[in-house]
């Protein structure tokens, strides 16, 4: 067995004041029939900088792991064979071949892992058992909203897209309540603290996410994450629609100085992006496709960059056709109007009224074009 960690230098100080509070971890596996010998890998993220990684030699199916933990943290575990073929390069559309493993909650004490596959292996220790029964809790709502979603992304009919982002709504807001419910009734598990985690990365409804929080214990409430979580879920209180934007000015790739106050008494769609972010390429033909639609309507955009590298950010302009404007200060993820809008993912947005009143916030693919048509046609 070998341990290893990559540590980013940002991240050096903080992982090594954590070191002391880290417990040994035991992992014994058996996949029942495996005679050829191979190696079983597991690797997690303690923090966005930091991966760790262990190895072990599975002999007749049967292999142990041990090691040191901080916490409770989801794992991925996987077999791999000593000579393994050198990767492919794959091409959109071709199906990434299977491997066998899994990702489970690792915890301090000893983990069993017993099955005919790592893939169907059980998972036995405490707190795999609570993730296990979040997951029964919520597999009979993904059975029911998953071919509604599928449903959606091929549907070309207007009025069924309606009818099928209408039904997700709804099992959202179950979602929502199922995993509200468990975070109350597991205040001190680090599963619901991860899952509340998960929802602070983009709080879409600020209630919803507040009382999830407020059901976690005191020693979540109150560590580093808690109040960051905390901090976040006020600035997207003050930043909620209906509230009035915050002025910000940053310079265009002429250097020129811009703010958002000089597009006031029109539409403006405030859009946080960076070049190296795949999500958000995802939005961009929409984003063009409302431009293009509602430019000479009174719509502005004001795309501001995450970017760090001015070369990156300008080619990204230019290879993606920005037409609008588009602002950076070339800090990266520390953008002063990113942290000073406390956006710490994107892609994100806010779209403003000609009041500056924000109307919406965070529209994915259509939905800019239909709540533009609706702002707009309003106002006649």
């Amino acid at each position: 067995m070998k341990i290893r960690q990559i540590v980013a230098c940002m991240a050096l100080i903080a992982g090594y004041a954590h070191a002391a509070a880290q417990q040994k971890y035991v992992i014994t596996g058996k996949v029942n029939g495996l005679k050829q010998d191979m190696k079983v890998m597991l690797t997690y993220f303690p923090s966005r900088e930091v991966m760790v990684s262990d190895s072990a030699i599975v002999k007749n199916g049967i292999f142990h792991l041990e090691g040191k933990i901080a916490r409770p943290y989801m794992v991925n575990l996987y077999l791999r064979s000593f000579n393994p073929p050198p990767p492919q390069k794959l091409v959109i559309g071709q199906v990434v071949p299977p491997q066998d493993g899994q990702s489970f909650y690792l915890t301090a004490g000893t983990t069993t892992l017993t099955g005919n596959s790592l893939a169907s292996a059980v998972v036995n220790n405490p707190v795999q058992a609570e993730y296990m029964d979040l997951q029964n809790r919520l597999q009979p709502l993904e059975k029911l909203s998953g071919p509604n979603n599928l449903a959606l992304f091929y549907t070309k009919n207007p009025d069924s897209i309606a009818l099928f982002k209408q039904r997700r709504m709804v099992f959202e807001k179950q979602y929502v309540k199922l995993n509200a419910d468990f975070v109350k009734s597991h205040p001190d598990s680090y599963v619901a603290f991860d899952l509340v985690k998960n929802y602070a990365i983009v709080i879409e409804d600020p209630e919803a996410f507040g009382d999830m929080f407020n059901a976690l214990s005191p020693q979540f409430k109150n560590s580093d994450e808690g109040k960051k979580m905390s901090y976040n879920l006020a600035m997207v209180k003050k930043f909620a629609i209906g509230q009035p934007i915050m002025d910000f000015t940053q310079t265009d790739p002429n250097g020129k100085p811009v703010s958002l106050s000089s597009l006031k008494g029109k539409y403006v769609l405030v859009d946080f992006w960076a070049s190296w972010c795949g999500p958000c390429r995802m939005e961009y033909p929409f984003i063009h496709k409302a431009y293009d639609e509602f430019k000479n309507k009174n719509f502005e955009v004001i795309g501001v960059s995450l970017d760090n590298n001015k070369d990156l950010w300008l080619n990204a302009i230019k290879d993606n056709h920005f037409d609008w404007v588009e602002v950076c200060d070339l800090k990266g993820r520390q953008n002063a109007v990113a942290v000073a809008y406390g956006i710490s993912a994107i892609p994100q947005s806010l779209l403003v009224d000609p009041n500056g009143i924000i109307i919406a916030k965070n529209l994915r693919g259509e939905d800019l074009v239909e709540k533009l048509k609706e702002a707009i046609q309003t106002d006649k």
